[in-house]
Order: C-alpha cells, then structure tokens, then sequence
C-alpha cells in the first residue's frame, strides 16, 4: 500500500477519490467543492489517497496541529472504496498510520445501533479509546444542525485540555473550510 498525498483537484486521483468521499459519507458531513480546493492550501491538512499498484483503495483525510510539544493528528475523514470493503483495508491502513501517528483522534457516531456498535468495536480492536467527552461536530453544509458524535483517541485517554484544544482546532480551523463557517 502506498499513501500518496492530494495537492489540488488537478491531481489524477481527485475525480476518483471524490466519487469515494461522496457515496462514504451524509452530505452534512461534506465539503463544498470549492471548500474542498481552498482547504488544499494549508500544510497541517492532508488529503491523503491509498493506493496499491494503480487501484485506489481509499482515502484518509486528516489534519496535525501542536499541542504542548506534541503533535496530535485529527483524522477527518476515512474511507474505502465501495468495491474494497470488508477486506481488510482499513485496518491495514490504520495500523500503518498509528504507527507513525500515536496521538490520534478520531470521532464516531454514538454507539446506538448495530451499525455504529460495530464500528465502535472495530476502532477498539486497533487500539482506539472511547472518551467520555460530550462533543458536538459542526455541519459542513447550511440547513443542518451540528451533531453528536463519540471522540475516540488511540492507544490513551486524552487528557481534559487535550480535547479542549482539539475541539478548538476543529471549530476555529477545520471548519474555517466549510458552507457554515
């Protein structure tokens, strides 16, 4: 597997990579185009696409920001190609990405359904840990109202001043590139 980083929407995945995004995620948690385009400017956001030979297998979208001279990582955005799950793929890819990012944060939707039960317990084979922090995710899109969603770190609890300063991250610079703003 190869992780290859998007610059612009000019790169020769990015039409791929979009259909993936789309169909992976509820339109209030995307990107305008052009939000899209302009958030590519900043160096702490990654748009990272993984590919193997010359077949995409997915995305990993994510951003790094310093706290207390450490470096946390907030992934945003996580998927597999609709033709390519269940095999695996995300749990190589995370493996792979936790390795050289520890202090990773990630956010699900509460644990309430089969569905969401399941990918609760599929982050927590892999080393995340649920955290009791009341959070709210911003939409993305006009018309919507925020969400609650689950933070999960991997490998440790995050401490109270470390979810403050990422929910601040998230609020004040993640969604500086959204419809809502």
């Amino acid at each position: 597997m190869k992780f290859i980083r998007l610059e612009s929407k000019n790169d020769k995945y990015f039409d791929e990579t979009m259909k993936i995004y789309e169909c992976s995620f509820p339109i209030f948690e995307q990107r305008l185009l052009k939000d899209q385009d302009e958030v590519f400017e900043r160096k702490d956001y990654h748009a990272d696409i993984i590919c193997e030979d010359d077949t995409l297998i997915g995305l990993l979208f994510y951003w790094k920001y310093d706290f207390k001279d450490e470096e946390f990582v907030y992934i945003e955005h996580l998927a597999i190609s609709p033709e390519l799950r269940g095999k695996n793929y995300g749990s190589k890819i995370l493996t792979e990405f936790c390795k050289e990012n520890p202090n990773t944060i990630i956010e699900i939707d509460e644990p309430v359904d089969e569905v969401s039960i399941k990918r609760l317990k599929f982050y927590s084979n892999l080393g995340f840990k649920l955290q009791q922090f009341h959070h709210i995710h911003p939409p993305y899109r006009k018309g919507f109202d925020g969400h609650s969603l689950k933070i999960m770190s991997f490998g440790r609890d995050l401490l109270d001043e470390e979810y403050n300063k990422f929910n601040e991250f998230l609020k004040y610079t993640v969604m500086k590139y959204s419809e809502v703003k």
